[in-house]
């Protein structure tokens, strides 16, 4: 009995660390960290990988930068693109999702502490408000970016901003024609609003929210980058006829060891 449970023992413990990827082969490409809300959870959100608290963001961020990694921000990206220049050999981007009001309150402040950047992807007419989208049974709603903050981020350096449409809809399930006004309105009032290009896209609901169709309509409305939530690292330079550019969706309870194959292998877990 006793070596049967030393042997279920090795197995168990094979299996957990084979759910690491450490296993799997180095790859190239850009790391394009994604995450979404800054902070402790409610007791009730039934979406508790959406959140990094402070702490773990601000270890996360140092462990980025202490393996020489430097963070890029949109015009940075953009610059490259057009000159058809290579990036800094450590390049990685920072990126949020929605625009939380958490965003600006913990990791706009832990960045700037750090002497790092980072971006933000609109949803213009969340603005001021709340995250309406989300269910309140399974995600309380919580308070978006205001324009004042967005503002000040803006103005630090630290932080640049992408679109996200104007409302947050998925948009392989309207019309083409709302589709269309969703990516042209957020760039065109963005636009206005901080007086800069909008290159930056992503899509709002992960990584098959998105058809061929709707790429070349991302394109036609004048983005030059469009981001997935599909988990990988991307080449670069850049071939945008290929795929969007993948992300590295960061969990709340990741660590160091999850970060470095984020990094190295383009995947921390396989669950």
């Amino acid at each position: 009995m006793e070596s049967l449970i030393i042997i279920f023992s090795g197995l168990l413990g094979l299996g957990l660390s084979a759910r690491w990827t450490w296993w799997k082969q180095k790859t190239a490409g850009l790391p394009v960290l994604v995450y979404h809300k800054i902070g402790h959870p409610p007791k009730n959100s039934k979406l508790k990988s959406l959140w990094v608290s402070p702490e773990n963001f601000r270890k996360q961020m140092t462990f980025l930068l202490r393996q020489g990694y430097q963070t890029l921000v949109f015009s940075e990206l953009l610059k490259a693109a057009k000159s058809e220049s290579d990036l800094p050999s450590k390049s990685a981007i920072v990126t949020f999702d929605d625009g939380y009001q958490n965003n600006y309150e913990h990791a706009y402040k832990i960045l700037k502490d750090l002497n790092a950047k980072g971006n933000i992807f609109l949803a213009y007419n969340t603005i001021g408000k709340i995250n309406l989208w989300h269910n309140p049974e399974t995600e309380p709603w919580i308070n978006m970016l205001t324009w004042e903050q967005i503002f000040e981020m803006k103005e630090s350096k630290f932080m640049e901003f992408g679109s996200h449409t104007m409302n947050h809809p998925d948009l392989t399930r309207i019309p083409p024609e709302q589709v269309k006004w969703e990516l042209i309105e957020s760039k065109k009032q963005l636009e206005a609003k901080l007086g800069c290009e909008i290159a930056a896209f992503a899509y709002p609901y992960g990584a098959g929210a998105y058809t061929p169709l709707i790429r070349n309509m991302v394109f036609n409305a004048g983005y030059v980058f469009d981001f997935s939530f599909k988990q990988g690292k991307t080449p670069w330079p850049w071939k945008p006829e290929k795929r969007p550019i993948d992300r590295l969706f960061i969990r709340g309870d990741e660590n160091n060891l999850d970060m470095h194959l984020h990094l190295t292998r383009g995947m921390s877990r396989l669950v």
